[in-house]
């Protein structure tokens, strides 16, 4: 099968991420990938490292209707026979060149957009009319897809993303404390305006009242990075807080931490929480995630209210002052039940043959 997969992420993300570990397994499997994604994108420069061809585009816009035959061609020299379109800015361009050279596309979401007005009514028209199949990496997302545009059921299916458990190997048992040590925290995330993580800053101070000590670390750069330091100055948290920046060994930074935090008020199903779990690393998120249809509250994880600083303490002093070791356990199971990468490949793989034949 030739997939041919369009991404319009800039940075490195969950769904970049994403698109990089299911490329490589299908890849194992015999099929032939071909992603389409921005200049200077983090898939541009992974993705010949493993022998899959990576086109880059930028569309500028998503109706820049001018990039339609450029993208035909990519269709036609690639001989390929479904597309799977990840992006918001390709949504347009790229079903309608799939509509044009009669292959079937699919559309994946793994972030919410939801829409009004306008906006609105014109979505409705991309899911009725030049999308075959949608693909949703999370329940919720079905659910407002449904609720939103009034999608048939049977046109969304539900793919989680998938995640290496190779690569997150579960800590030993059994291990006495240390005395004194302190609790660790991390939040890893892109630093932009909507990951809630001005909401996270602002709970620290309510988190040291009542647990101490402890020390929290932010992994993961962007726009609001500068914003973000500035406001840990204000508070005081300086000597609490480190900030690392982007980095890549995420297994070595959940290796040294208790739990972690995924504040975002909105998120469709966060791979930074989902790596966390599958090292045993309980995680704190919002109702407004997916992770509230996986994880069980005080059981696997905590889930509280969005953009709410005291919940989210809470939520954090709760679950520290619990037995967190076995929430990450349950957390882990979870992980390998239903998020484990050759499992949600297959479902992959399965749905590309049943709309192709």
């Amino acid at each position: 099968m030739n997939i041919l997969i369009f991404d319009a992420t800039p940075h490195w993300s969950g769904g970049a991420n994403r698109i990089f570990l299911y490329s490589k397994e299908l890849r194992k499997r015999g099929h032939t990938l071909t992603v389409c994604c921005l200049p200077g994108s983090g898939l541009s420069s992974r993705l010949p490292k493993e022998n899959i061809p990576a086109i880059t585009i930028n569309p500028k816009s998503d109706l820049n209707l001018l990039i339609i035959p450029k993208l035909i061609q990519l269709i036609i020299k690639n001989n390929i026979d479904v597309i799977d379109i990840c992006s918001p800015k390709f949504y347009w361009v790229a079903s309608l060149a799939g509509r044009i050279t009669k292959k079937t596309v699919m559309l994946t979401r793994n972030v919410p957009y939801r829409k009004k007005g306008i906006k609105k009514l014109v979505n409705t028209i991309l899911y009725a009319k030049l999308v075959d199949r949608i693909i949703a990496v999370s329940d919720k997302i079905k659910r407002e897809l449904i609720e939103d545009f009034n999608i048939p059921a049977k046109k969304i299916t539900v793919i989680y993303d998938g995640i290496d458990l190779l690569r997150f190997p579960v800590p030993s048992t059994g291990n006495a404390p240390v005395i004194d040590e302190p609790y660790r925290v991390a939040v890893i995330s892109r630093l932009d305006e909507n990951k809630g993580l001005e909401c996270f800053i602002n709970a620290i101070p309510k988190i040291i009242q009542q647990i101490s000590p402890i020390l929290f670390t932010i992994a993961g750069t962007g726009s609001i990075e500068k914003h973000l330091k500035e406001l840990t100055k204000k508070l005081n948290l300086s000597d609490k807080v480190i900030f690392t920046g982007f980095r890549e060994d995420i297994p070595a930074i959940l290796s040294e931490v208790d739990i972690t935090i995924m504040p975002s008020p909105e998120e469709g199903m966060s791979m930074s929480a989902l790596e966390s779990m599958a090292s045993a690393k309980p995680v704190v998120a919002t109702s407004g995630s997916g992770l509230a249809d996986i994880i069980v509250s005080n059981k696997s994880g905590i889930i509280v209210k969005p953009d709410n600083s005291t919940d989210l303490a809470e939520g954090v002093v709760r679950l520290l002052q619990s037995d967190y070791k076995q929430a990450g356990r349950e957390a882990r199971k979870i992980v390998e039940e239903k998020f484990e990468l050759q499992k949600v490949v297959t479902q992959y793989e399965l749905l590309v043959k049943t709309i192709t034949t």
